[in-house]
């Protein structure tokens, strides 16, 4: 199907896998755009890892963004606060005041108070958020007890969880702030009690509030509410530079961003820990031909808006259903505001899929998307048979949307195929398990003699003699 449209600066989009040879040619007229939205056939399983790689970033794309992030960590740890403001200097055009870098609590109180008086329904939506996140993470922590076993001799071995003393969160804010992911970092954190949490959220230019840095509001707004006192302009890979280098020294860094974010916490490995790789939004819908091709179409867009980078990706047996959303999202991505990035998006990662069940599934499993919507009739059905995505939206009315702004999960999920074997921010992100060891000398007695062979086994004579000692010990 193809439209036309004023713009004639960018280029069209082109909904179908790179891998895959698509039949429709692309042209750009003098004053209109013509766009071919395809739907491409998925029949063979054997296809199914070349529609996954088809989905990642370019390489030469993913080895700069290695050098760039690199070169700014090494600054950051060589040269520690001059490197963040010189980097944020020439990233994000703001002359940071070294005294004054800490947004005043003044700042975070006034945002609120704004808020409250000029737009309660917005404040009230927030505390909403605020209230179901902290609910959320109130009963995974519920749910996360220590463990004690007790042993024959009378001693006990077991585990506790133990809070993190501090940790630094990442709040997005190159293209748009996000409140909604700072009340998903901090409450999680809170909720396990750690000591001290550190917020960085990029600078802009424009002024806002005075000590700001051109922070939205909105964030300064939703910071007071959640009590995070602590809160810097710093954004991208110097931040998280500075959050594992800098003062802060933090155990920890969470939050989702960019790539260079993403690669950030990848080289950030074994500075700190780090929650996830969690880079560009992806999502895969798996639909019937019950679904309402509007409310797809929608979702599909709510995805790509976030990001050039951001996949979406509608995969239904029912060729009818692909046809109407593919006319949906002409019609819907011209009108829209964000019709620059969607078009972006959707021209590299948008895929409108026809596949049976059998290999809906297998391309879920394989590609683990971040975000699965199951808008069909009998999910649960569908279920049991999709354990590899990092969240999964279960029926129409459980759309993404209602993840992204606070239901209760968390909205800080892992991406790049990492679902497969990693899980959502929550509390547990900020806890540590310790073992804990407590024989009395009767259980040591009864372990020295097979620890003693064992140790002898492997060669490790000291091993042996401790525990010996003790089994020979008779108080």
């Amino acid at each position: 199907m193809d439209g036309r449209s004023k713009e004639s600066a960018q280029t069209g989009f082109l909904l179908a896998p790179p891998s895959i040879g698509c039949q429709a040619s692309l042209f750009t007229l003098e004053v209109h755009r013509c766009y071919f939205i395809s739907i491409t056939d998925l029949t063979n399983r054997a296809d199914v890892p070349g529609w996954v790689a088809a989905l990642a970033r370019n390489g030469e794309t993913e080895e700069d963004t290695r050098k760039a992030v690199t070169a700014i960590l090494a600054d950051v740890r060589r040269d520690g606060l001059k490197a963040v403001l010189d980097w944020t200097s020439r990233l994000d055009g703001v002359a940071l005041d070294p005294a004054a870098l800490r947004i005043p609590e003044a700042a975070l109180q006034t945002a609120r108070a704004d808020l409250d008086r000029r737009q309660p329904d917005l404040m009230a939506a927030l505390r909403e958020m605020i209230a179901n996140v902290r609910r959320f993470a109130e009963g995974q922590r519920g749910c996360l007890r220590d463990l004690e076993l007790p042993l024959p001799g009378g001693g006990t071995v077991g585990e506790r969880w133990c809070p993190l003393k501090t940790a630094g969160v990442y709040i997005p804010g190159g293209r748009a702030f996000y409140p909604s992911t700072l009340a998903m970092t901090v409450i999680p954190a809170q909720v396990a009690g750690v000591g001290r949490i550190v917020g960085v959220t990029p600078p802009k230019p424009q002024p806002t509030l005075p000590g700001a840095w051109g922070v939205d509001p909105l964030v300064l707004a939703c910071a007071a509410e959640l009590g995070l006192t602590e809160l810097y302009p710093f954004g991208g890979a110097q931040a998280l530079a500075w959050l594992a280098y800098g003062e802060p020294a933090v155990d920890l860094v969470a939050g989702p961003g960019n790539r260079f974010v993403a690669e950030a916490k990848r080289q950030l490995i074994g500075t700190c820990g780090i929650d996830a790789l969690a880079g560009p939004t992806e999502l895969l819908v798996i639909a019937d031909d019950g679904a309402d091709p509007a409310w797809l179409a929608e979702d599909l867009m709510a995805q790509a808006e976030h990001d050039p980078d951001a996949a979406a990706v509608l995969v239904s047996a029912d060729r009818a259903l692909l046809k109407a959303v593919e006319a949906q999202l002409q019609n819907r991505v011209t009108a829209s505001p964000r019709r620059t990035i969607l078009e972006q998006s959707l021209g590299t990662h948008g895929r409108l899929v026809c596949a049976e069940r059998d290999l809906a599934i297998a391309l879920a499993q394989t590609w683990a998307p971040e975000h699965l919507e199951l808008c069909v009739r009998d999910p649960e059905a569908w279920l049991p048979s999709l354990t590899a995505a990092g969240a999964v939206f279960i029926g129409s009315a459980s759309a993404e949307a209602f993840g992204d702004y606070g239901a209760g999960p968390n909205h800080v999920l892992p991406t790049d195929r990492s679902a497969r074997y990693t899980s959502p921010l929550g509390v547990a992100t900020f806890l540590k398990r310790q073992s804990l060891l407590r024989l009395s000398a009767a259980d040591a007695a009864t372990m020295a003699p097979w620890v003693e062979k064992l140790a002898e086994a492997e060669g490790l004579t000291h091993h042996g003699r401790s525990a010996g000692l003790r089994g020979h010990h008779h108080p």
